[in-house]
């Protein structure tokens, strides 16, 4: 009786054992609840409200483009083009993780990937998906008393990026930079840096996020303002897309 007790106890010694090197922690990361709140931390500082809009510049290679974004919610973001004149009317639509883009020239939407190349390198989704939370698991890698670096790792298919290393602010949840990385985490796609903090939408946010590639190549989106306001679902249709100016 005593050997089979044991043998029962070496058993659930072995399974406790096993279980401790079985945990890693991005499989806790959606019950880390300190990794969670920094996220939505960030997150309220670069978005003002559930429904807001801005107005925004980017710049790659050279060239300069101009939107109105209007943002809903989590899932419903408009891209309407203002300028250069000669791609008025190429708006662009996202409902949950389906994208959209309406090409004048041949009269109708198609249906792109949230992590297909807008401009430069500025992916539909570094404009049309803005928030963290809801979309990854988090993970706290390190910190000190200055920066946390927090591990993303995304809970939903068709994200812009499968995972992405985050530093922020340890006192204020600030985002600094982040590193978007290949879905085993172990290669940098791309970079960005959160710059330019201002008062804009009644609080201190970046209003410059320059995203670098491996090559050096690199894209800036300047935001010029920002405004927190009331938007009807009717905004965030096919139909309204291909006639917004």
């Amino acid at each position: 009786m005593s050997a089979w007790l044991n043998r029962q106890a070496i058993f659930a010694g072995a399974a406790i054992l096993f279980s401790a090197f079985a945990f890693h922690p991005s499989a806790a990361a959606a019950g880390d609840p300190k990794a969670g709140e920094l996220l939505q931390k960030a997150d309220a500082i670069r978005n003002p409200a559930e429904t807001y809009k801005m107005s925004i510049r980017v710049e790659s290679d050279g060239s300069k483009q101009e939107f109105e974004v209007l943002l809903k919610g989590t899932d419903k973001t408009l891209i309407v083009t203002k300028a250069p004149a000669k791609d008025r009317g190429r708006n662009m639509l996202m409902l949950d993780r389906d994208f959209y883009t309406y090409v004048p020239n041949l009269k109708r939407s198609l249906r792109l990937s949230l992590a297909q190349k807008m401009s430069g390198q500025v992916a539909n989704g570094d404009i049309a998906r803005t928030r963290w939370a809801g979309d990854y698991s988090a993970s706290i890698e390190s910190k000190d008393r200055k920066e946390t670096r927090l591990l993303l790792e995304g809970n939903k298919k068709n994200l812009t990026y499968d995972k992405i290393r985050l530093w922020v602010e340890s006192a204020s949840a600030k985002p600094l930079r982040a590193e978007f990385l290949s879905l085993d985490g172990k290669a940098v796609l791309k970079t960005a840096a959160f710059e330019r903090y201002k008062s804009i939408a009644g609080a201190v946010r970046p209003t410059l996020l320059r995203i670098r590639e491996p090559t050096g190549k690199e894209s800036a989106i300047s935001i010029d303002s920002m405004e927190v306001t009331t938007l009807s679902d009717s905004l965030f249709t096919t139909t309204y897309m291909e006639k917004a100016r």
